[in-house]
């Protein structure tokens, strides 16, 4: 490579890592939470941050073992040393593990393809559509995200650098701790293309990374010490329904199903379309992964979770954010062998590319994100000031309500099933309750209604409280 072009990225590089910093962290507190599943992992930081208990996850006071707690003790953590729990607490261990990803993807591709490789597969990270948005949410998965990638990453300079085994047991007790954030679904981005690729090439580096028992010893003492507690606490039968709901149903077909290319459609647009680059002169690209141990572990772990994923009824675009730092490398790579074969002018347009792709990006973070979503959560800080006033000890709702209007409640808010809303109703009970459709208000026939937000999640959407009784005249004061 023209030692011209290298000094030129390193410009580059500084100039990634300005937009990175503005994508990550700029006004990372300013908005309410965004999405359904945000307001769930908050509430129940929150529930723990109030009740001290860090071994129970407890959502809305029910117990909440869906998911393990690891991510939940990074965010109690960071409120505990800032001695609150807010917006900003609660995103912060998203934005520090994506800044982390950014700056293993870096040194990892710096080291072995060079500094333009490293440099683009930085900035397509950063401008990746999936990764900054949720390098900006309260969601467990950018921590599962860099734990699983810290693994796969650890496992290769392990079997660069086989006497040092400090790489080995550091891939496996990340591997734990990936674990412990989202469950044993962790190992299908780390463990299972191993796996495959130990038997396919018979490598003996892979079979001995994939043998060593105290490797593995390590692993399970890390990945099943809070289910382990849990379990004498709370007897082994705590975890059957949790296994049928989170595991087995999300297997099975509904209803619903998405289409099978689902993850593949994704990727595409959350890369911008340029993935499609892997087209142009694919047979060097092919070619350089089958005679590289470290490309052909990059490309399984990126190809046999997308087909395992896609077997599965129940898809997300955030369930494959694991693989995207693994598609940004083998793009990085890519995109440098078309650099270094390039005109002079189309190397100034994937110059332009470089800086305009996370500039942009970065843009819309720091001047528009609270504009274009203002009506999402404008709700929220009206719906929490008016709950504090109310004269109410506590609120209600039918069946369900979404995790953010509890979160930003003042006061506790129950959920009645129907039997217990036909028993308030038949004792004609004082209450107010809370309805987040105007059709679902409608079928109430409340006595009057207190209060309505709008907008509430859609521009056309309300969120009415109803009143019950003699809340009709004391609820408002």
């Amino acid at each position: 490579m023209n030692n011209s072009y290298t000094h030129q990225f390193k410009y580059f590089f500084w100039f990634v890592v300005v937009c990175a910093f503005l994508t990550l962290f700029w006004g990372l507190g300013s908005l309410q939470l965004m999405s359904l599943n945000e307001g769930r992992r908050a509430l129940v930081v929150k529930e723990m941050f109030q009740t001290k208990d860090w071994l129970l996850p407890r959502l809305n006071g029910e117990l909440y073992l869906t998911k393990p707690p690891l991510f939940y003790w990074f965010s109690m953590s960071i409120s505990e040393v800032f001695g609150t729990l807010n917006e900003w607490t609660l995103r912060l261990p998203s934005a520090i593990a994506a800044a982390a990803v950014l700056g293993i993807v870096y040194r990892f591709t710096r080291q072995r393809y060079g500094v333009v490789a490293s440099v683009c597969a930085m900035a397509l990270l950063v401008a990746n559509l999936g990764f900054a948005m949720l390098a900006r949410r309260a969601e467990i998965e950018m921590l599962l995200t860099l734990l699983c990638f810290g693994s796969l990453i650890s496992a290769i300079l392990y079997m660069e650098q086989q006497h040092k085994r400090i790489w080995l047991y550091l891939s496996y007790s990340l591997l734990g701790l990936a674990v412990l954030t989202k469950g044993p679904v962790a190992m299908l981005f780390v463990t299972l293309p191993l796996l495959i690729l130990s038997v396919w090439t018979r490598d003996e580096a892979l079979k001995r990374f994939m043998q060593d028992w105290k490797a593995w010893v390590l692993f399970f003492l890390v990945a099943l010490s809070w289910y382990a507690i849990v379990t004498l606490k709370l007897g082994p039968d705590i975890w059957s329904q949790i296994v049928k709901r989170d595991m087995v149903e999300k297997m099975q077909g509904d209803n619903n199903v998405k289409p099978l290319l689902s993850y593949l459609g994704w990727i595409v647009v959350d890369f911008l379309f340029l993935v499609g680059l892997f087209l142009v002169k694919p047979d060097k690209s092919f070619k350089g992964i089958q005679k590289q141990r470290n490309l052909l572990i990059l490309a399984a772990a990126t190809i046999v979770p997308i087909l395992v994923f896609s077997l599965f009824s129940n898809k997300h675009a955030k369930y494959l954010l694991p693989v995207y730092p693994v598609i940004a490398i083998l793009l990085g790579i890519h995109l440098s062998r078309l650099y270094e074969a390039a005109s002079l002018s189309m190397k100034k347009l994937m110059n332009a590319l470089v800086i305009l792709m996370p500039a942009t990006i970065a843009i819309f973070y720091v001047a528009f994100e609270a504009h274009v979503f203002n009506y999402r959560i404008s709700a929220f800080p009206e719906f929490q000031q008016w709950s504090q006033k109310v004269s109410a000890d506590r609120l209600y709702a039918y069946k369900s309500i979404d995790s953010r209007l509890i979160f930003y409640s003042n006061k506790p808010v129950v959920l009645l099933d129907k039997q217990e809303w036909n028993a308030f109703r038949q004792k004609q009970q004082n209450f107010m309750l809370l309805a987040e459709d105007i059709d679902v208000a409608d079928n109430f026939s409340a006595a009057c209604r207190l209060e309505e937000f709008e907008p509430y999640l859609k521009r056309k959407k309300k969120l009415v409280v109803l009143g019950f009784g003699s809340m009709c005249h004391t609820g408002a004061n």
